[in-house]
């Protein structure tokens, strides 16, 4: 728990989403808290915090007389999440389509090596970090900061629930030509074709 970027509380629940994501922690599962805090060496108040966090964030809920528990999700609301991202991202290339340069292809690029030599690795959690950094970089480019947050807001639950598509090292493989695609397309300016990599990326990770 030494990341300094971020607040203990926000620590915690990576930690617990990461668990959420390795299938460590199923749908269903209750989040007790004093046991968690024990794991993890820390008090029970932030803790309670990442709770709150997860909540927020549609990852877990808290029910009535059972504690708080890793929210199930619907195949209509992975539709609708699905949906937003890429409608998101089709927003986010039109508003960077201007601000592109070398420096910033070379940023780009950086990320999809980094993706690449996780997914040689098979480090799916590695591979995932790396995409999101990589998908999520067009909306820092596109200088909206708007985006980039409801960008990182539904991403939060989907990486947490994509679990069993990311898992299969084979199929993730296979999807990572669109991935690469999509690079290449913004590299070359070709905005439509890089929107057209990331719905079919997205869509084939994120159907459940």
């Amino acid at each position: 728990m030494e990341d300094q970027t971020n607040s203990l509380p926000e620590q915690i629940a990576n930690h617990i989403l990461k668990k959420i994501f390795i299938g460590e922690l199923v749908q269903g599962t209750r989040l007790i808290e004093t046991n968690i805090a024990k794991e993890l060496n820390v008090s029970n108040i932030p803790v309670r915090e990442s709770f709150y966090i997860l909540q927020n964030t549609g990852v877990v809920e808290r029910l009535p007389r059972k504690g708080v528990h890793v929210k199930a999700i619907s195949k209509q609301e992975m539709d609708d999440y699905t949906d937003a991202l890429v409608e998101l991202f089709k927003l986010g290339i039109d508003f960077s389509k201007s601000k592109w340069d070398e420096e910033k292809y070379a940023h780009l690029k950086q990320y999809l090596i980094g993706a690449q030599e996780a997914l040689l690795q098979k480090n799916i959690l590695e591979y995932v970090v790396n995409v999101h950094r990589l998908c999520g970089y067009v909306f820092q480019v596109a200088e909206n900061r708007a985006f980039g947050k409801f960008y990182s807001d539904i991403t939060f639950i989907t990486n947490a629930y994509s679990q069993m598509k990311w898992g299969d090292v084979e199929k993730t493989k296979s999807r990572y030509i669109y991935l690469e695609e999509m690079v290449h397309a913004i590299v070359q300016s070709d905005f439509e074709k890089a929107k057209e990599a990331f719905e079919i990326l997205t869509r084939q990770s994120l159907n459940i």
